[in-house]
């Protein structure tokens, strides 16, 4: 496939917010800084340029803070404000000015030593999704999860105790036990695991919104990244003006966009002042705007909120597309309309071209019915409620508890 052509938002007026919550999609384009360099990162590569100096100890601003009005969404009280949110990246230094007074507790049961780059982007997810200064979601609680890639220096405790401490699928599972709504990630993954697949079925039947990034190498990279399982928002990145960034990874997976850019941050060999972009920003500020919606629609389910995600997108009648899904996101619409009007289905479990777990397989996953004795890699908190009493035989096997014959679904009418 060849480049991704212009896709722009920017002809399709974002309905009537309380903050202009859209960002200023009729305003001529900021052209986005020459990048200088890449970061090849397992999060996905941040396209760097450079940026006006400022003191080391102090907090930069950020344009996607004005672009999408959060000033006036902090001034009408969607803050985030009883949201839990988790973030699995690298480690998040919780001391930078930008952070001071944000409610983060790690929540990893090992530690991963990270390397400076490996810091600065956790450090800048965090900053986006919960600083008191620029973040999204500035009272919502975040719980971070140490996870291995590129960004990590060593395993550290995690490589000590066993990979499956840290891996993407039981730091989801990990996640959804601790009572997180929304889970940001902003890296690559490509395990197409069990394992992987059980804990998406997990979040998705409790109702915990999965956020992923779609990469920044300006191709289809649908396997390469969690957006391409069922039920998690695929974010792909959109310039200022409304257009497709270039630098965007798109696919099937892809659910909605958001600005990538330019972020305010440091060179983690320099210390110098510079800007990144890419899918990597985008995705906190999704889920961020997640967080809002939930704190001001706790009655609405998770299905409810992911339909008018998909509804208000910001396509020509929200039509979807591999490259900005069904438009980019409009927070304002998020908070305006009311999701209980909308069906209590899961709009994102058929994925263009096939996804899994199929809706038949989150069913049965709900519902206990999942055998763990054929689909090894369920997590250890699912309880097996089928009938099939062969499993009994290998339950010292197993880690799963079984209660056999107490599935809901033979109790429905």
């Amino acid at each position: 496939m060849g480049p991704a052509p212009v896709v722009s938002i920017s002809s399709n007026a974002a309905p009537c917010s309380p903050f202009a919550f859209v960002g200023r999609v009729g305003r001529a384009a900021r052209a986005l800084t020459t990048a200088t360099s890449v970061l090849a990162l397992a999060v996905g590569a941040l396209i760097l340029a450079p940026a006006s100096t400022y003191a080391d100890d102090a907090v930069p601003s950020q344009e996607y803070f004005s672009y999408y009005s959060f000033d006036s969404a902090r001034q009408k009280g969607y803050t985030g404000k009883g949201v839990t949110i988790a973030l699995i990246d690298a480690g998040v230094n919780t001391s930078a000015p930008a952070l001071k007074g944000a409610n983060i507790t790690d929540k990893s049961r090992c530690t991963v030593e990270s390397n400076a780059e490996g810091t600065r982007h956790a450090t800048e997810m965090a900053t986006i999704l919960v600083s008191p200064y620029t973040g999204v979601a500035p009272d919502a609680t975040l719980y971070s999860y140490q996870s291995t890639n590129s960004g990590t220096q060593s395993g550290g405790t995690c490589a000590a105790n066993g990979a499956e401490l840290n891996s993407i699928g039981t730091l989801i599972n990990q996640a959804v036990e601790d009572g997180a709504q929304i889970i940001s990630i902003s890296q690559s993954d490509s395990d197409s695991s069990n394992e992987v697949k059980w804990a998406i079925a997990n979040a998705v039947s409790r109702g915990v919104i999965i956020v992923a990034s779609v990469g920044n190498n300006a191709k289809d990279e649908n396997s390469n990244h969690l957006s391409r399982w069922s039920g998690v928002v695929g974010v792909s990145a959109i310039n200022s003006d409304g257009t497709f960034a270039s630098y965007s990874s798109w696919g099937n997976g892809v659910v909605t966009a958001a600005v990538g850019g330019p972020y305010n941050t440091y060179d983690a060999s320099t210390n110098e002042p510079t800007t990144v972009s890419g899918t990597s920003i985008s995705t906190p500020l999704v889920a961020g705007m997640l967080a809002l919606a939930r704190q001001k629609w706790p009655n609405a389910t998770t299905n409810q909120i992911l339909q008018s995600l998909v509804r208000s997108g910001l396509n020509p009648n929200h039509e979807w597309n591999q490259y900005t899904g069904y438009g980019a996101i409009d927070g304002g619409g998020l908070v305006i309309d009311d999701p209980s009007q909308y069906p209590d289905e899961n709009p994102i479990l058929n994925k263009p071209g096939g996804s899994e777990p199929t809706p038949d397989e989150v069913g049965d996953y709900a519902d206990g019915l999942v055998n763990p004795v054929a689909n090894r890699g369920v997590p250890d908190s699912y309880v097996y409620r089928g009938a099939d009493d062969q499993v009994v035989l290998y339950q010292s096997e197993l880690k799963t508890p079984l209660h056999l014959g107490t599935s809901p679904r033979y109790h429905r009418k």
